[in-house]
């Protein structure tokens, strides 16, 4: 890849959807770290969120290093009604690409474009095709709603005059945009996926009832094709571990192009953090976003049983509510079938409370490379997770001479993760080893010197 200079003029672009700097968590936490051990490098902020009242709402203060920050909504854009200048081709996989290579004057008539008699008819025609036995008016419209919002986030953005580098934090919209920009700067780009986007988007589909079969299948084809152009202009491509980028190079991402950069911690904040080892007081906890890929919800079932089982445990739950609604469902399951011992802290300093957890659960439908079972493993805590993303690879993986750092649980295996933590609710020494196989992992292998040597390599020549 070409020379990225560390002059403090020479800015590297960052691209983020709907995280940092807005809400707390594992990536937002990972992009304000790595902003900050980077404090050779300069960096701009693209961001993109949902609703134009998110502008400004930030939950970190930005580091000192980051020179500006772009704020671009997803939703409602204020696009002009200009006579439009432009169409859609006949081959459905360019459209994309053609959008790419849209003027800033063809952008500013893409509402207008959009509700053509061409347009129409280009859409008619295919949809009939794909979808011969679907009603056509939900796919047309929610096909609308898919290009008026990237054609808004087009129409939105100003790169920086000096940007050397464009890194965008996901595929999606970030990764699309950041291709896009890519092109008229003509820097190179760098992807970085943490979480599969593709998979995580057919989670979400998976839970949305309001959306017709056909929809949720033409949402698939929209972001699947955005993915695709995203590996392709893409100079370098990173993961968290091996599946992952696996996965990548299974959706069209040239293998020549990725790296796997792990997740890491700065030892120097963990070092003296450590589990304290008192058997009378049983308290199981979680490091998590209320939203159901993390499936809080099943979390609090697990705790539920125990109780009626005749543990005298807590249950201690960390993280900022992300989806209020599944907030709510939470809260009143709580209430309904009367879960006794759950403490609710929210967004707080884990160090503080790791020491005097019995074990970590993670009991999530989808990861890539969670910083919470990092985090515990640093403290010398036991985890159980669910065996998705590199869950079994941080806890069980072979080492020489280092056992396994906890649990790995088919997700969704109620009973399986009730099992897990009695194992450790009735057997404190294995709680206790498997707490300091996890500091040793941690040590060896999960250190974000490590992240950002890797990194600055990709944004540098040798």
């Amino acid at each position: 890849m070409g020379p990225v200079s560390t002059d403090k003029n020479s800015v590297i672009v960052l691209v983020v959807e709907a995280a940092y700097p807005y809400r707390k968590g594992g990536l937002s936490n990972w992009i304000q770290d790595f902003i900050q051990g980077m404090e050779a490098y300069s960096f701009y902020l693209i961001t993109i969120v949902d609703r134009q009242e998110t502008c400004g709402s930030w939950v970190y203060d930005l580091p000192k290093n980051v020179l500006g920050i772009q704020e671009l909504v997803l939703e409602e854009a204020d696009l002009e009604m200009a006579r439009p200048c432009w169409g859609l081709g006949p081959d459905s996989g360019q459209w994309l690409v053609e959008m790419m290579d849209l003027d800033s004057s063809s952008l500013a008539s893409s509402l207008s474009a959009l509700h053509t008699p061409s347009v129409f008819s280009t859409l008619f025609q295919w949809i009939k095709h794909t979808y011969p036995k679907a009603a056509f008016l939900p796919l047309y419209r929610q096909l609308q709603s898919l290009f008026g919002n990237l054609l808004g986030l087009l129409a939105q953005v100003h790169l920086p005059d000096n940007c050397r580098c464009i890194h965008a934090l996901s595929t999606g919209y970030a990764g699309y945009l950041a291709a896009y920009m890519t092109r008229r700067a003509k820097c190179p780009f760098v992807l970085s996926e943490h979480g599969l986007y593709l998979l995580e988007k057919e989670e979400v589909l998976s839970r949305t009832p309001q959306l017709l079969s056909d929809q949720k299948d033409c949402i698939r084809w929209f972001f699947r094709e955005m993915t695709r152009i995203s590996y392709e202009q893409a100079t370098t491509v990173t993961t968290l571990f091996k599946q992952a980028q696996n996965h990548q190079v299974q959706l069209g991402c040239s293998a020549s192009k990725c790296q796997v950069i792990p997740n890491g911690l700065n030892w120097k904040d963990w070092r003296q953090v450590q589990r304290k080892e008192d058997a009378t007081k049983l308290r199981i906890g979680a490091i998590l976003r209320w939203t159901p890929l993390k499936n809080v919800l099943e979390l609090l079932f697990i705790h539920a049983n125990l109780c009626r089982r005749g543990y005298e445990v807590t249950l201690v739950i960390l993280g900022a509510v992300e989806d209020s609604r599944y907030w709510d469902v939470c809260q009143a399951a709580i209430e309904r079938w009367r879960i006794p011992r759950v403490e609710i802290l929210g967004h707080c300093r884990v160090q503080e409370y790791l020491v005097n957890w019995t074990c970590l659960l993670l009991p999530s439908l989808s990861e890539g490379q969670p910083l919470a079972l990092l985090e515990a493993m640093a403290a010398g805590v036991p985890c159980i997770a669910s065996d998705v993303g590199s869950c079994r690879q941080l806890l069980c993986q072979d080492l020489e001479g280092v056992g396994a750092a906890g649990i790995c649980v088919r997700p969704g295996d109620r009973e399986g993760f009730v099992q897990a933590v009695i194992q450790f609710l009735d057997d404190p020494e294995m709680g206790v080893r498997m707490g300091q196989a996890g500091r040793r992992r941690v040590q060896d292998l999960y250190q974000q010197e490590q992240v950002l040597a890797a990194y600055q390599r990709i944004y540098e020549v040798e």
